[in-house]
């Protein structure tokens, strides 16, 4: 399932952004467990992390912003 900036809400839109720059301790459960089954972060060791399409996700919306 591919999933765009704009089907996500403004929290999960800033919950993937903030994963993007790193571990974020504060990300709530149920946000957690709503990008997981998104398919744009996932289980980690020491919790969860962006994906490689989370990432990507994050990274093309930031420079479609850039270019506009």
């Amino acid at each position: 399932m591919a999933v765009n900036w704009s089907d996500l809400d403004e929290s999960e839109q800033t919950a993937l952004k903030r994963l993007n720059r790193g571990p974020y301790p504060e990300l709530q459960a149920d946000m957690a467990e709503r990008l997981i089954a998104l398919g744009i972060a996932e289980r980690r060791p020491r919790g969860v992390g962006i994906n490689r399409d989370g990432r990507e996700l994050v990274i093309s919306t930031l420079l479609n912003h850039r270019q506009d």
